[in-house]
């Protein structure tokens, strides 16, 4: 049941964010609202700009009584897809790829209609190459090829293009294309052309046994009662592997406005009209145009919404598992309220 859950977690991101959600008569301010819901973890909320708030709430680590801080670390799951379609994004730039219709067998192959498969359809989720999480062992290590061979041989589940489904298989082979293109390592490629660029210090590829002081352990349920199920965080990969903090996350959402490592034109690709783009979703939240991506594994949940024509930011992470939509809910009763 575990292994099956884990997939729940890491594909169940794309719920939108409900009208339904932005009734709450008694709202006074988004601190308020955090501590009356009982929210643990990190939030941050900006208007034009400006911190209206930047707080931590809850334990990191019940056994020792640390708090959640501002600085504090979290597994960020899917988030992490953000950063590898970017990687795609500045190869495809660089010549590396000569367009994102390419055929995957124009870089691996062999692959299994690889001719039918392009680049577009593993960034938006239209590939129909199943998901790989189910039933694998997560106590043990695997390469970024032997992850992508778990689903190599399996049949499509819909013809290429035809339709949309959530399949971590698309950003596990996405990385395994970065490494192939860029003759780097996943991790030394977002050191070297992301995370340094941007002077980002707190993005890493997440320990399997969270042994950092500053980083949060994950729990399965608001009781902080049972620590979260043990997972290997080679399987994870380019779909989910990395922890950040709210700094981080805050410069990462940040860079896109400021055009650091895209151009105009890169964003017309990655954040389409709406739907699912590169590793963000279009849609609307309190009337409002958003670019939103949340995440979830084993120990941990985290959301980004940006507001891109009014400038306002909203970031949660927690170290309770499954909480995304109540983060989605958090973050529809604040955009009413403050924004």
């Amino acid at each position: 049941m575990k292994t099956i859950y884990l997939a729940i977690l890491l594909i169940a991101t794309l719920v939108p964010l409900s009208p339904s959600a932005y009734s709450h008569p008694l709202y006074t301010s988004a601190e308020d609202l955090l501590e009356s819901e009982g929210f643990i973890g990190s939030f941050l909320v900006k208007k034009q700009g400006v911190d209206i708030l930047r707080k931590g709430f809850g334990f990191a680590s019940v056994a020792q009584k640390t708090p959640n801080r501002i600085d504090t670390q979290y597994r960020i799951g899917s988030l992490s897809k953000t950063l590898t379609a970017l990687a795609i994004v500045q190869l495809k730039a660089a010549g590396k790829i000569p367009a994102y219709d390419t055929p995957i067998s124009h870089f691996v192959v062999d692959y299994p209609r690889g001719d039918e498969i392009t680049l577009r359809h593993l960034l938006t989720h239209r590939s129909g190459i199943p998901e790989f999480f189910h039933r694998i062992d997560h106590s043990r290590s695997f390469s970024p090829i032997e992850l992508v061979n778990l689903t190599k041989y399996k049949p499509l589940e819909f013809e290429p293009g035809q339709e949309y489904s959530y399949s971590n298989s698309n950003y596990i082979l996405l990385g395994y294309l970065i490494e192939l293109l860029s003759g780097q390592t996943y991790t030394q490629y977002l050191s070297q052309h992301i995370l340094g660029e941007l002077d980002i210090n707190h993005t890493v590829y997440g320990e399997s046994k969270i042994s950092h002081t500053g980083h949060a352990q994950g729990y399965t349920t608001e009781d902080q009662a049972e620590r979260a199920s043990y997972i290997d965080m080679s399987i994870p990969y380019s779909a989910g592997a990395l922890s950040s903090n709210l700094a981080d996350l805050e410069v990462w959402s940040e860079s896109f406005a400021a055009e650091s490592l895209v151009s105009a034109a890169d964003k017309e690709d990655i954040f389409i009209e709406e739907g699912y783009g590169f590793g963000w979703l279009s849609s609307t939240i309190a009337g409002k145009k958003v670019y939103t991506q949340s995440g979830g594994i084993y120990g941990f949940s985290a959301l980004i919404v940006i507001f891109p024509e009014e400038n306002h930011l909203i970031i949660g992470l927690t170290n309770i598992e499954g909480q995304q939509p109540k983060l989605k809910q958090l973050a529809a009763i604040i955009a009413e309220n403050e924004f």
